[in-house]
Parts: C-alpha cells; sequence; structure tokens
C-alpha cells in the first residue's frame, strides 16, 4: 500500500517525499512552514534530471522571508547527480534542524548542514550550521567549505553578500540565484559575482512573498534571468549543464 501523509502546502510546485526518509515530525514541520492542506505520496520521487553538469560547477542560493516556500520548490528539483549547492536561509537557528530534515524529505539529493573545511560533493546540498558563522567558499581551494565567525554582513550572519563574494573568483563556475526576502543582502554579492561571470537569477516579483532582495538586485542591473519560483529549480541546474560546453 502507497504511505501517505497529509500536510498543509503553500503553492508548492513539487511534492514529493523520499519513503525512506520521511518522519512523523514532517507533519509539524511542513504546517509550520506552509498553509494549505493538499495529499502527499511520500513513495513518488523527484523527477531526475541529466547529469551532464560541469564537474567544476557549483550553485549558490540566498533567501529570506518566504524562503522556506520557495526553497522547497526549487530544492525538490535537485537530485543525486546536482552540483554541490550552498545555502544561506536568513533565519533563527533553532530552526535550522528542522528546516533540514524538511527539506531533506522532499529531494533525492543530501541536505545537510555545513561544516568547516568540508569538501563539496555532487549530489550534497549546504546550509549554514547556525547564526554563529558565514557560509562561503574557501579562499585557497573553491572545492572546500569555509565558516568564518566575523561580524553580520549586510546586517546578517551568515549573509548571502558574503557567500556570493566568496566565489567571485570561481565565477565563471558559478551559478547564483537570489529569492525572495526583505532587505537588500545578497544583492551586491550577486552584483560582484555577475561581473566576474557567474550566471545569475532573480526571483520575480509575482511569485515572492517580499520583493526586496530580488527587486534591489534587478534594479541595480544583475540577473540574467528573472524568473518565477517554479522555474529557478530547473534554471540552476540547466545552467549547470550548459556551462560545460563553454
Amino acid at each position: 500500500m502507497s504511505a501517505h501523509i497529509l500536510a498543509s502546502t503553500n503553492r508548492f510546485s513539487c511534492h514529493y517525499f523520499k519513503a525512506e526518509k520521511s518522519s512523523p515530525e514532517f507533519k509539524d514541520i511542513i504546517y509550520l512552514a506552509t498553509r494549505r492542506q493538499t495529499r502527499i505520496n511520500t513513495n513518488i520521487v523527484a523527477a531526475t534530471c541529466v547529469n551532464t553538469q560541469d564537474p567544476r560547477q557549483v550553485l549558490m542560493i540566498g533567501a529570506s522571508t518566504g524562503g522556506v516556500d520557495a526553497l522547497a520548490k526549487t530544492l525538490c528539483h535537485f537530485n543525486e547527480t546536482s552540483p554541490p549547492t550552498l545555502i544561506v536561509q536568513h533565519t533563527g537557528g533553532q530552526f535550522l534542524n528542522s528546516l533540514i530534515r524538511l527539506f531533506d524529505g522532499m529531494t533525492n539529493a543530501s541536505v545537510q548542514s555545513a561544516d568547516h573545511d568540508t569538501v563539496l560533493k555532487r549530489g550534497n546540498i549546504y546550509f549554514s550550521p547556525s547564526d554563529k558563522y558565514h557560509l562561503s567558499l574557501s579562499a585557497e581551494n573553491s572545492r572546500i567549505i569555509a565558516l568564518v565567525a566575523t561580524d553580520a554582513v549586510s546586517d546578517h550572519r551568515p549573509s548571502i553578500d558574503m557567500m556570493f563574494q566568496s566565489a567571485v573568483a570561481h565565477a565563471s563556475h558559478i551559478t547564483a540565484a537570489l529569492l525572495t526576502g526583505m532587505g537588500q543582502d545578497g544583492a551586491r554579492g550577486l552584483k560582484a559575482l555577475r561581473g566576474a561571470g557567474a550566471h545569475a537569477i532573480t526571483q520575480d516579483q509575482a511569485t515572492s512573498i517580499v520583493y526586496g532582495m530580488p527587486r534591489i538586485a534587478t534594479e541595480i542591473g544583475v540577473a540574467v534571468e528573472q524568473l518565477p519560483i517554479e522555474q529557478i529549480g530547473p534554471a540552476l541546474l540547466r545552467t549547470s549543464k550548459l556551462k560545460v560546453k563553454a
């Protein structure tokens, strides 16, 4: 018999949970993150993507207010062959583990809290472990994570700007997306990345809960693509595949 859970969702475009990753606590986590009820078949998995990505490619995503729903719609497209992905989501540190469990159940990729000196691996999604550190790439090696315990940047720690800025030297192998959120964290970092050769994506106004960070990025002329949230996950993966031909 197929296993189902009753959960609340808010405009999810992907409703996939792996049976081996689901747990009873998901119901409470999903309810807090979303609102409209639907049925989710836990035996269905997200559609796989062709694994022709540039092996050097790294994806970066920044989000704030409304980011839980936006990330859910984005990460459900990822799988075990997707490029390593770094994510800064502005949220209280006490909610981080719940969010990681939530997202880990929505994707065939492995979602985890980042550690200092972690070597990036395909099929892994890394979140900043707490609000004590910035999540960044090592200055010495673009395939290694660095956790930096410096002051807040753009009024945040972890900061999206800090994460994006850390990848400027490796911009030709970076695709970055700035999603819904209040303020301007991430806009200047995305501009720096774009100027150095990265591919940049912002969420459009119509699907943003708060059109703050992506609006600032768009106003300063950053984005290559401005997309509705349902298209951002596929666009990130498509761009990483295209770069292998460059």
